[in-house]
């Protein structure tokens, strides 16, 4: 596999420096409805507009408070405020320190409402939020952060968050959510293993795992995956309904002596147990419900995030506007409908036909709107060849890693995804580029028949 993110979210964390807890040193705040500077050689208009809108909500924001709180004392009120959100941001670092991961999320929401502008206490919300897999705060929050000051950190995430790596991996993600929804369980759960092994700080991933197998009835792998998310965050809410499942059980193992002493007779007997049993079931009824829940929340959630990031990723790049194409793809894309078996058909029929543009476009669907792994995959190859062939190469190393990630060695094209992807790099004469990827390809897959001399030659070339 490629790690294409190497997040070190802890390292950042640990590197957050705590406040100093003296109220002298705070100063008064002083009012000011041009919280951050815009940029006047910011190229792009959208994100110009996207920072006066939180120009216009900060000084909405302060004017109201001004007309609630128009007295001396405010100025004093604002100081405690700041010095009440600092203690909860050190209290905040404490709790991460102990893995406290979901309670340290809503002790840093608190110390954001006491003092909103703070660019330390907006970094950690986005990096807990990271962890969490909350990816549209997490990257809110890093860009409120960058705006207030242009600090190296918020900058960091902004860019992790809008680049084309990141694209990736949360296609990756959306496909294993996906895949759960449509009973593909063993694909989701190589993705999601993929994704554990690459990014082993992100906590979602396990409480992921574990609900597909306990989905499954595999307790073994199931209670493994609850331990390994007790080390990452020991308060998730996972274990808060373990909790008050234990609980009930204890006082029900109370009760039950009283209820022996009271000598029940035959009849009432047979009664508790008929609701004990209707109880069971209802709550393994509740237990099989649990997954597809959870996960189709995920899947919403997923979408809306992936929408925003898309987005954001759009605007940050410059914008060279083709309305006419754009309307005249649109009209096309309308009326290409049918089931992914048809649709792939339909793309293989145009490849033959060397209509190769209008053949990407129907794999694409198949890759967005398809349900089968077989289709998929083979759809995501066949768009890394036709883009290698129409020369859009950043389009076909795009697919090719797509397939590596989402895939295993035992895969149709496993290995030529990887070969194909390094000599596209060789080609285009990156070679450092086209070396990490045939040291991947030896690594993941040993006997594959590309690794041959062609690529040894490549990977001593200095």
């Amino acid at each position: 596999m490629i790690i294409i993110l190497r997040l070190n979210i802890e390292n950042d964390i640990k590197n957050l420096h705590k406040k100093i807890i003296d109220i002298s040193l705070i100063s008064e705040d002083n009012n000011d409805t041009t919280f951050f500077n815009i940029d006047d050689e910011e190229i792009h208009e959208t994100l110009k507009t996207l920072k006066k809108t939180y120009v216009t909500s900060n000084s909405k924001d302060e004017t109201i408070l001004n007309l609630k709180h128009k007295t001396k004392k405010q100025k004093k009120d604002t100081r405690e405020l700041k010095l009440e959100s600092y203690k909860k941001y050190n209290e905040a670092l404490n709790m991460i320190q102990r893995k406290f991961m979901t309670s340290a999320i809503d002790i840093i929401e608190e110390a954001l409402e006491l003092n909103p502008k703070d660019v330390d206490i907006l970094n950690l919300k986005g990096l807990l939020k990271l962890l969490k897999c909350n990816f549209d705060e997490a990257f809110e929050s890093f860009y409120k952060s960058s705006c207030y000051d242009n600090n190296e950190l918020a900058k960091k995430y902004v860019n992790i968050l809008s680049s084309e790596e990141f694209n990736i991996f949360l296609s990756r993600y959306n496909h294993a959510v996906r895949f759960v929804n449509n009973e593909l369980y063993q694909e989701s759960i190589q993705i999601l293993e993929n994704i554990r092994t690459e990014e082993p700080e992100l906590i979602e991933p396990y409480l992921l795992l574990h609900l597909i197998y306990e989905k499954l009835g595999d307790n073994e792998k199931a209670n493994e995956y609850m331990d390994k998310l007790r080390e990452v965050d020991k308060d998730n809410l996972l274990f808060e309904k373990d909790i008050v499942k234990t609980s009930k059980k204890e006082e029900e193992k109370k009760e039950a002596p009283k209820k022996q002493k009271s000598h029940m007779t035959l009849y009432t007997l047979i009664a508790v147990l008929v609701l004990a049993i209707g109880a069971l079931y209802l709550n393994n009824k509740k237990k099989m419900n649990h997954l597809n829940d959870q996960v189709a929340a995920k899947e919403e959630k997923l979408t809306e995030t992936s929408e925003k990031l898309d987005k954001t990723k759009d605007e940050l790049k410059e914008v060279k506007t083709e309305t006419d194409k754009t309307k005249e793809e649109q009209a096309k894309s309308e009326v290409i409908v049918g089931d992914e078996e048809e649709l792939f058909n339909k793309a293989m029929d145009l490849k033959k036909e060397g209509k190769n543009e209008e053949a990407i476009k129907y794999l694409e669907l198949v890759v967005k709107n398809g349900k089968t792994k077989k289709y998929i995959s083979e759809a995501i190859y066949q768009l890394a060849q036709l883009n290698e062939k129409t020369k859009h190469n950043e389009e076909a190393i795009k697919y090719y890693k797509k397939y590596v990630n989402t895939y295993k060695p035992s895969d149709n094209y496993y290995d030529d995804s990887y070969y194909n992807m390094g000599m596209l790099y060789y080609k285009q004469g990156d070679l450092e580029k086209a070396q990490q990827t045939f040291y991947s390809l030896r690594a993941e897959d040993p006997d594959s028949m590309y690794n041959n001399s062609q690529v040894e030659s490549i990977l001593k070339e200095r």
